[in-house]
């Protein structure tokens, strides 16, 4: 019987201290992922808008660059330039697209796009975030909207080439980025 509570004891004593240690470490490491969390944001949002930065100073040009303002329901980010951007969002294949979209000044003309995370199958789906395939949507407008497809016209202001061999991927960010546009298009004018 004794043998019992001791063992009994020994496990409550370690279950405590294990779960002392766990809420220590996310204690201590939640303002340390918030801020890199912060930081990939603002390096996206630079990329996106083309300012140069350095590591270090990712904080200080952001600043120095960038302007968010709160519209309705969203935040866009706009430069001294002109240049607006919104964070985007949705469904891919097999799970969420994230990323950034930078509009010229016209507010119908992509700037440039970035993506910061994605699920799709690396090699296949995963060109989405890939800095090649992103730059194809350089100069294409929303008007009426962006087309994605096998073959595209590249003469027209509106289509893209589809990711090879990544169909779906391809129509699931032709949505993202359709819907996330639309949904932002009345605020911005």
């Amino acid at each position: 019987m004794i043998e019992q509570v001791k063992m009994i004891l020994f496990v409550m004593i370690l279950g405590v201290a294990a779960a002392t240690i766990l809420i220590g470490t996310d204690s201590y490491t939640s303002t340390i992922i918030a801020d890199n969390q912060e930081l990939s944001l603002k390096s996206t949002i630079l990329d996106a808008f083309e300012i140069e930065y350095e590591e270090g100073t990712i904080l200080d040009i952001y600043d120095e660059s960038i302007v968010e303002e709160a519209i309705e329901d969203y935040t866009f980010y706009k430069t001294s330039e002109g240049y607006v951007g919104y964070e985007i969002e949705g469904k891919g294949l097999w799970g969420p697209i994230e990323g950034f979209l930078a509009l010229e000044t016209d507010l119908v003309t992509i700037k440039s796009i970035r993506i910061s995370y994605n699920e799709e199958t690396p090699g296949l789906g995963g060109i989405v975030a890939e800095k090649w395939y992103l730059d194809k949507y350089r100069g294409k407008q929303f008007s009426p909207e962006i087309v994605i497809k096998k073959e595209a016209d590249m003469s027209k202001i509106n289509e893209v080439d589809a990711i090879t061999g990544a169909t779906n991927t391809s129509t699931a960010f032709q949505l993202l980025l359709n819907e996330n546009y639309q949904t932002r298009k009345e605020v911005l004018q």
